[in-house]
């Protein structure tokens, strides 16, 4: 998925300031770093810090040399919701997981930007609020509650 060693393309990870994203962001960078696959964390200008609050555990489980490695390998960026950032171009995306809030127009608006900008990117949702066949996009996580979901 991600493209042989010399061509690695990217993950990126949208809503990753909020809590399920920024779990995402580590537990999915921790795995990927080793094989040289980036992560790029896209959120919403303003967006709270949830990967920085996630940052401990990720030291506790990793130990500080570890968990600066996989911070090493997450780019950090933001859009405004209209345009992908110029940057995420070099970082060759090829998987959408997309953590946005609860807004099945913003949602859909979002994948639809991924897919003119990167035709061939694959998207999943950790929706918790709506079904595949309404998003058009499969579902990566279907059980989380609301209560640590962006609904809005």
């Amino acid at each position: 998925m991600f493209g042989p060693a010399t061509d690695r393309g990217s993950l990126v990870i949208s809503g990753a300031s909020g809590i399920v994203g920024a779990g995402k962001t580590m537990q999915l960078g921790s795995r990927l770093t080793p094989f040289g696959v980036r992560i790029a964390a896209l959120d919403f200008p303003g967006a709270q810090d949830g990967i920085g609050r996630q940052y401990p555990g990720l030291v506790q489980a990793f130990g500080p040399e570890g968990a600066a490695r996989i911070m090493g390998n997450v780019v950090r960026l933001t859009y405004d919701g209209k345009r992908l950032p110029e940057e995420l171009g070099a970082l060759d995306p090829r998987f959408l997981l997309e953590a946005v809030p609860e807004i099945l127009e913003v949602k859909k608006a979002h994948y639809a930007l991924f897919r003119a900008a990167f035709p061939g990117i694959e998207i999943r949702s950790v929706t918790s609020g709506f079904p595949s066949s309404a998003l058009g996009v499969g579902i990566a996580h279907p059980a989380f509650p609301h209560g640590i979901n962006k609904v809005w």
